[in-house]
């Protein structure tokens, strides 16, 4: 009998003990990997807007913002075009992707791959500026979102062997105000 009081003191003890532990999580209480690093990587990528990618298939097709905000990626050079249905002031922000050419025993090359927001020529602005912008856009007007900086890698050769490319996307940010 006072072996099993003596086991059951030590249970409670070690469980009271693992109930009083200090939690430091990014939100207290929510554990998504137990990881600090991992869970931040995680809710990062849920706090940020999904994005609709631009292709070659729907470049002619004009991405609409009504309200709240929009996210435009791509990993190919096609123009495409913007639209707002309600004007006013917007924020425009973004990310440049990068474009890497690799091949065995050389160095990689890496091209920055910028997206910039264009009015006729104006540009509005640019992903290697890297600030935020806020400016007023129109019903009815029709916006440009044009990339540069990929390298066609069949004009690159390592000890005369093909290399090979892998392009991050770039991400363009509209939201309104």
């Amino acid at each position: 009998m006072l072996n099993k009081l003596i086991w059951i003191f030590v249970l409670s003890i070690f469980m009271w003990s693992c109930a009083k532990e200090k939690e430091e999580d990014l939100i207290s209480g929510l554990k998504l990997t137990g990881d600090k690093m991992a869970d931040a990587l995680v809710l990062a990528a849920l706090t940020a807007p999904t994005c609709q990618f631009l292709t070659n298939e729907n470049a002619n097709t004009p991405f609409e913002l009504g309200e709240g905000s929009i996210s435009i990626c791509s990993v190919v050079a096609a123009s495409g075009s913007f639209s707002v249905k309600t004007s006013g002031s917007y924020e425009v922000s973004g990310n440049s992707g990068r474009q890497t050419l690799t091949s065995n025993n050389c160095n990689s090359k890496q091209f920055d791959f910028i997206v910039a927001f264009k009015d006729g020529n104006t540009e509005l602005y640019s992903s290697s500026g890297g600030m935020n912008k806020q400016m007023t856009l129109e019903t009815g007007k029709i916006y440009t979102i044009q990339s540069s900086g990929l390298a066609d890698p069949n004009n690159y050769k390592c000890s005369g062997l093909a290399v090979s490319s892998h392009i991050s996307a770039y991400r363009l940010n509209v939201k309104k105000l």
